[in-house]
């Protein structure tokens, strides 16, 4: 018999850590929130170590004016003037103020994309079966049967609980689905996140960043400048009031570059493109999983490891995606001496 292939198989990746999901999910939750966090870092270091804002003031300014308008203008916000057009615009025009929101933008969005799997890890633990102990024990474990005989029995356990459970005027229930829609659920959560981090960032940027990636392409293969950047300006306009004695109230308008946006235009780039990828990879694993998790897929890769049918029955949906996370997280070997013992165990039963 063909053996199903998993999502994480078809990628040919198997994890080494102590896992209770499979690769999309790490992807969102593990992946995903390193390089956000690195891109904190970067931004962090930027603003504190480096200068994130220089601007251009008037002769009579001293070295304390001159720290003054660069602190005003970083705190104030600046705004985006292009290079033709030569006419100051008044003072109502938007601000750009996204940059000293950066970090708290990156920091909410690695919140958003590791609550999923907090929920996860909580909602397993509340059934009864904590996945990450059970993998962590059979890799502690790796010479020895002990970490192997602690999930056998906590499945065992499982199993016995649910079979009681699901026992109606003597006739059991094929089919239990309670782990199952929470995992589905927990990957439907990935999915709308990531989608969802498009329209977020449409609201804390100030402009339409679902379209960005779209926009840069276009004007990379149009062949335009790339150094003027409408959306990341490196070049923007500041204004200010400074008051005098009496009623005396001076306005300036300078120019500022924010060499900070080398590094934000080129991050949020990033984002744009990993979100799309991460989003279709996300509704790729729903896919995979629905098709895996089908009666007959189930009957198939079972029979790579037993030659009965009847065994699936024992095992129902719940217990097979349990073993299925376990067995991916580990080797074909435990996986093997897993089924073989829930295997003798159903026998006993029956």
């Amino acid at each position: 018999m063909k053996k199903i292939l998993i999502p994480e198989e078809l990628f040919g990746l198997k994890s080494h850590g102590l896992e209770e999901d499979d690769l999309a999910d790490r992807l969102n939750s593990r992946y995903t929130v390193r390089a956000l966090v690195l891109c904190i870092l970067i931004i962090l270091a930027k603003t504190y170590v480096g200068k994130p804002i220089n601007c251009w003031t008037p002769a009579q300014f001293q070295k304390p004016h001159n720290t003054y308008a660069n602190s005003i203008c970083w705190l104030k916000g600046t705004y985006y003037l292009p290079t033709e057009e030569i006419t100051i615009p008044d003072r109502s025009k938007p601000r750009l103020s996204y940059y000293q929101w950066t970090t708290y933008i990156l920091f909410g969005m690695s919140l958003l994309f590791y609550a999923p799997k907090i929920f996860w890890h909580a909602l397993t633990r509340q059934s009864g079966l904590d996945l990450r102990r059970l993998t962590k024990a059979i890799k502690e474990d790796i010479k020895g049967d002990k970490g192997l005989d602690i999930v056998k029995k906590s499945l065992n356990s499982y199993l016995d609980y649910e079979r009681g459970r699901t026992c109606c005027g003597g006739q059991l229930k094929n089919f239990n689905f309670r782990l199952v829609i929470l995992y589905f659920l927990i990957k439907v959560l990935y999915f709308i996140n990531c989608l969802g981090q498009f329209f977020l960032l449409n609201a804390f940027l100030s402009f339409q960043f679902s379209s960005y990636g779209f926009e840069v392409l276009s004007h990379f293969f149009r062949g335009g400048d790339l150094f003027e950047s409408p959306r990341f300006p490196r070049v923007t306009m500041c204004d200010f009031m400074i008051r005098h004695l009496g009623s005396n109230q001076h306005w300036y308008v300078i120019q500022c570059t924010l060499p900070i946006n080398l590094f934000n235009e080129k991050i949020f780039l990033c984002i744009w493109f990993w979100l799309l990828v991460l989003t279709f990879i996300n509704f790729i694993s729903i896919i995979l999983w629905i098709i895996s998790m089908t009666r007959s897929a189930r009957r198939r890769d079972l029979n790579t490891y037993l030659a009965d049918d009847s065994f699936m029955d024992y095992l129902h949906a719940d217990g097979y995606l349990v073993f299925r996370i376990i067995a991916q997280n580990t080797d074909e070997y435990t996986a093997k001496q897993i089924l073989q013992h829930l295997y003798e165990k159903r026998r006993t039963i029956v």
